[in-house]
């Protein structure tokens, strides 16, 4: 059970190598806005903001921890679904991971669901798997949104259509093997030797992919990744006010849209620098100057990361009783 703890915490080259350019994206960020911000104009922005709006953004974005919670439990494989409880405290796990190791985070999030979660290793890579598969239809149904909303430039129709085939061809190829288990196993059988031997953990994965087969669950799991990121975009909507631009609902779905195609890949840590940008872009592109949009940007990346304490509360009241009694969950 702590082995893939420990794989998680293991420094290969090709994860150090990303590191190492993650931290001289930032610095190459942070350089940039250093001399190019206009200073004054941000710390006005800051200093005149309304901070009842700040904070009632990161009550916002602290309120779309349950839809995650109540996702990753519905995705878990009924035979071997946790209390609600326990994957309250898998997706703290991997959200304070995300937060400060993102590059980590896909390895992190399945070793949680097992270690925490007492998922075999197989449902657990399921449950991941169908998470990246929901979360790509709620980035593209914003994507979409933001496109048809507000006029958009080229390449971000571009990058819409694009994730909208990925995602597309993801759905096509999960939905073809969800039925093919038993295939799979008797393939193996008949191959025998190391291949074969590959036949019984694929197929158990397969077997997990309870969404792919039941229309209403996986709706309901599509439903409630849709639903997180509308809570992203009522957080933006109290930046605006914050910041004393005007509110506006397009406006807050072209962030998030933007946001969700800029941090597709974790490039620096905690998504710092590449979240600022990707938000300052976009009021930008609409408008607001840039020092109010810079401010807004780092307003709205503070809400987020203050939002993640209310897991982190959660898990210093709970694990260490759990810990304490491991067989119960």
């Amino acid at each position: 059970m702590s082995e893939p703890a420990h794989q998680t915490s293991s420094g290969s080259p090709n994860r150090r190598l990303w590191w190492i350019a993650g931290w001289l994206v930032l610095a190459a960020m942070s350089a940039y806005a250093a001399f190019a911000l206009p200073w004054d104009e941000v710390l006005r922005a800051f200093k005149d903001a309304h901070w009842g709006w700040v904070i009632a953004a990161v009550l916002i974005n602290a309120a779309g921890w349950p839809f995650w919670i109540l996702q990753w439990w519905l995705l878990a494989p009924a035979a071997h679904r946790p209390s609600f409880g326990r994957m309250a405290e898998v997706t703290a796990l991997s959200g304070s991971t995300n937060i400060s190791v993102p590059i980590a985070g896909a390895v992190a999030s399945v070793a949680f669901l097992i270690t925490r979660g007492r998922l075999p290793a197989s449902a657990a890579m399921s449950v991941y798997a169908v998470d990246q598969l929901v979360t790509g239809i709620a980035k593209v149904a914003v994507l979409a949104a933001a496109v048809w909303l507000v006029p958009t430039p080229d390449w971000l129709r571009t990058g819409t259509l694009t994730l909208a085939v990925v995602i597309g061809l993801f759905v096509a190829g999960l939905l073809v093997v969800a039925r093919g288990g038993a295939v799979i196993r008797s393939l193996g059988a008949r191959i025998g030797g190391r291949i074969g031997a590959f036949a019984e953990p694929v197929g158990s994965f397969i077997d997990h992919l309870e969404p792919m087969r039941h229309p209403l669950l996986g709706l309901s799991v599509t439903l409630l990744a849709i639903a997180k990121d509308a809570t992203e975009i009522v957080a933006a909507l109290m930046i605006q006010m914050a910041v004393g631009m005007e509110p506006s609902v397009p406006l807050a779905v072209l962030t998030i849209a933007v946001l969700g195609l800029a941090t597709l890949a974790p490039i620096s840590p905690g998504n710092l620098g590449i979240f600022e940008a990707a938000i300052a872009f976009s009021y930008q592109f609409m408008g607001a100057s840039l020092g109010v949009a810079a401010a807004a940007a780092v307003l709205q990346h503070a809400a987020v990361f203050l939002a993640s304490f209310a897991g982190l509360g959660y898990l210093a009241i709970v694990m260490p009783r759990n810990g304490s009694r491991p067989d119960k969950a």
